[in-house]
């Protein structure tokens, strides 16, 4: 019954949408935390406190976010709607701010502008090649000192690079990954250090949307929106007319953590994309894709991919994602069915006003985030939360207070039971407390084995040198329903960022737990250069 009330909304929301786009810009996911997405692009490129933004993949939106902390060249964002995990050095687009909402916001810098078109229909000519892109180098040191004294250091490369001028339309595009992990205290079964790198893109593209056919070869970070992941191939796309554009794809899944190539897994598929746009406003973006990957001649998956975004370009916005499994030979045979709908997510917002907005969602799929990203906390309170439905309410008034209030109910496998949460945020800008914002949440879940609460607070002041400082700290607690035993953690958190000269800006962060629980320190700095 809930899928298809999520597909009847998904079919009311295409046959109603007026759409069309405006310019946009865009920029890149830098850094994912357990409550944040982090960008790598800030007021100098128009954005701004409270913009709400798309995160797209391989043309297809997968998350939409609203800005909540910016600096000149960063910033960061909380998740609105979400139908496929958030990946670092995913596309963001999003329409400038004209005016600055805050004294922080300056107007916004040029933005990445189109290659020119000959009249034979190919991009860049006479463009000299150009190189533009990002290099970081990130330190995370982790240690936890509950029970054992255990260490963890974890050197990140991350780069994002992007060659143009190439001549008939051409780009080079590479982005990934080198890691390095060591570990101390640990048993020894778990090694002490290892390697952990992943190109997740490294290809040759040519996608300009005036052109009639696209191609992209090398290491492909994967095509219409579907969970293929990257892979080492070929990508061959002609648009038809009328917004349609048909494709195929084909190579072989590298292995995750090594950066060489792999002939083990085959994939192959189709992909076919419809976009309208309609007036000033609106636009409805569809892509659907059959996909299919191969071990040694066996089925190891056949799956048709949905992925809808629509935005009427005013008031109300969907996003969609669904996966259905097509089981053939070994795999009908197990699970005794043809077809399983295996996976499926649906995001709608409204917007009453300029000043209150609402938003509902629907999520079956397995929660995305893994150890390395979240800890306790994350996992009981957001995780509580994340399946199943969820809606929200979001204010904003003239003079910089933003409230925020959602909740979820989701019913638990197995058992039956249903699980609620809910969360509540007030932020409070710059312009009522003098150059220092302030966020307070309260979150809380009770389920059939846990209920819990959890405040916090963050405070944080830009300095006229231009240093940004956060100060973050909160409380955690939860209770047995069938013990009656509850947990008690603490932790505090201290930050500073700053944009500095020619390209480079730098971040730190310093964590401590302590409690039931957790007990540790965790720090991190970032370097990151773009050019």
């Amino acid at each position: 019954m809930v899928k298809r009330l999520a597909g009847c909304l998904l079919l009311a929301g295409a046959l109603l949408a007026t759409p069309a786009a405006a310019a946009e810009r865009s920029c890149t996911v830098r850094y994912l935390s357990a409550e944040h997405v982090y960008l790598d692009a800030g007021t100098a490129a128009g954005m701004a406190v409270g913009l709400r933004i798309r995160v797209v993949r391989d043309g297809a939106a997968v998350a939409e976010l609203e800005v909540v902390y910016t600096a000149e060249h960063s910033a960061s964002c909380r998740v609105i709607g979400e139908t496929s995990g958030i990946e670092v050095g995913d596309r963001v687009v999003y329409e400038a701010v004209a005016e600055p909402e805050s004294p922080d916001v300056i107007a916004p810098g040029p933005a990445r502008t189109r290659l020119p078109q000959t009249r034979d229909g190919r991009a860049g000519a006479g463009n000299p090649p150009r190189l533009r892109g990002r290099l970081g180098l990130q330190w995370d040191h982790t240690r936890e000192t509950a029970d054992r004294d255990l260490g963890a250091d974890v050197l990140r490369l991350p780069f994002r690079l992007r060659g143009t001028g190439l001549g008939r339309g051409f780009e080079f595009r590479a982005r990934g990954s080198l890691r390095r992990t060591s570990r101390t205290g640990y048993s020894t079964p778990v090694p002490g250090g290892a390697w952990r790198n992943r190109i997740l893109e490294l290809s040759l593209v040519r996608e300009d949307h005036d052109l009639a056919w696209h191609l992209a070869a090398g290491r492909i970070g994967g095509p219409g929106g579907a969970s293929t992941g990257p892979f080492d191939g070929l990508a061959v796309s002609r648009r038809l007319g009328g917004g349609v554009r048909l494709g195929v794809f084909g190579g072989f899944a590298p292995t995750w953590g090594e950066l060489g190539f792999s002939a083990d897994d085959h994939l192959v598929g189709l992909v076919a994309r419809w976009r309208r746009q309609t007036g000033d406003r609106g636009r409805l973006d569809l892509s659907l894709t059959g996909a299919g990957r191969y071990r040694d001649g066996e089925i190891s998956r056949e799956w048709l991919s949905l992925v809808t975004t629509w935005h009427d370009g005013g008031r109300l916005s969907l996003l969609q994602a669904a996966e259905v499994d097509v089981n053939r030979g070994w795999r009908k045979d197990a699970g005794g069915d043809g077809a399983r709908l295996s996976s499926g997510a649906l995001s709608a917002r409204y917007r009453f006003t300029e000043r209150l907005s609402m938003n509902l969602s629907y999520d079956d799929r397995e929660p995305i985030r893994t150890w390395e990203t979240r800890a306790l906390p994350d996992s009981l309170f957001i995780d509580a939360g994340r399946q199943g439905w969820r809606g929200g309410l979001s204010w904003r008034s003239d003079a910089g207070v933003h409230a925020d209030f959602s909740a979820s109910l989701r019913r638990e496998d197995g058992t039956g039971e249903e699980t609620k949460s809910w969360a509540l945020q007030v932020r409070l800008s710059e312009r009522l407390l003098r150059h220092v914002r302030l966020s307070a949440r309260l979150r809380g879940f009770d389920g059939p084995w846990l209920s819990g609460l959890s405040p916090s607070l963050r405070l944080d002041r830009r300095t006229r040198s231009g240093l940004l400082l956060h100060l973050e700290g909160g409380h955690f607690a939860y209770e047995g329903q069938a013990t009656g035993d509850t947990r008690d953690n603490s932790w505090a958190e201290l930050g500073a960022g700053m944009d500095l000269a020619a390209g480079w800006d730098a971040h730190a962060t310093m964590r401590r737990d302590w409690g039931d629980d957790i007990a540790g320190q965790r720090g991190l700095l970032d370097l990151t250069h773009r050019f």
